[in-house]
């Protein structure tokens, strides 16, 4: 009688197993769950980054949306910067501002007369700044390299890293999609050597 009951209630724990094609149903689910929400995020990193950039172009906001760029990156995943963003604009503005301090009382526009040569040279924005404060040391004589000194570039560049794991949307879903491929591997794995023994012992008229 015990051996019927203990029998009786294997066969209805087994039945009530979740089904490997269940695992399967539910392991693509929350695989395009993950393809989804990761690429979301790193669509809104793009668009922060965008404005950060935009930003720095008009001048307004850069600090607010740098910080926002920064808090996201921080707290979602998939949201890696893959080269450093450089304020070059805000840069420039800085740099603009030292070295018209400097030939103040020159009597001369020493900094449009630097932009307009270093622009006929050809030189790239992002060091536009350097070339124009070697223009007014050497063409005003009210300008000494001692009172031009540029900003720091570093402070003008920003690198974010994204944490591998973050508990956000798309956090949850890749957490969940691992932890159902491992349970479906096992699964996979108990049926495979189940039917091997069966294979065997049959074969060997067991």
């Amino acid at each position: 009688m015990n051996g019927w009951f203990s029998t009786k209630v294997l066969h209805k724990l087994r039945h009530k197993r979740v089904k490997i094609w269940q695992l399967i149903v539910v392991f693509l689910l929350l695989l395009a769950g993950s393809v989804f929400t990761l690429r979301h995020n790193n669509l809104k990193m793009v668009e922060l980054r965008s404005a950060v950039i935009e930003a720095d172009v008009k001048g307004v906001g850069v600090s607010e949306s740098i910080e926002e760029l920064n808090s996201f990156i921080f707290n979602h995943m998939n949201t890696r910067v893959v080269r450093p963003i450089e304020l070059v604009n805000t840069y420039n503005r800085q740099a603009e501002a030292v070295v018209q301090a400097a030939q103040k009382g020159s009597g001369r526009d020493i900094y449009a007369e630097g932009t307009a040569a270093c622009e006929r040279r050809g030189i790239p924005l992002s060091s536009i700044a350097q070339c124009i404060a070697q223009y007014a040391s050497e063409n005003a004589s009210a300008v000494t390299a001692q009172k031009i000194t540029l900003p720091d570039k570093n402070r003008f560049t920003y690198s974010f890293v994204s944490p591998v794991w973050t508990p956000d949307v798309a956090g949850f879903f890749t957490l969940s999609t691992v932890v159902v491929l491992a349970w479906l591997l096992v699964r996979i794995g108990e049926f495979i050597i189940v039917r091997l023994v069966v294979r065997h012992r049959l074969k060997n008229g067991l």
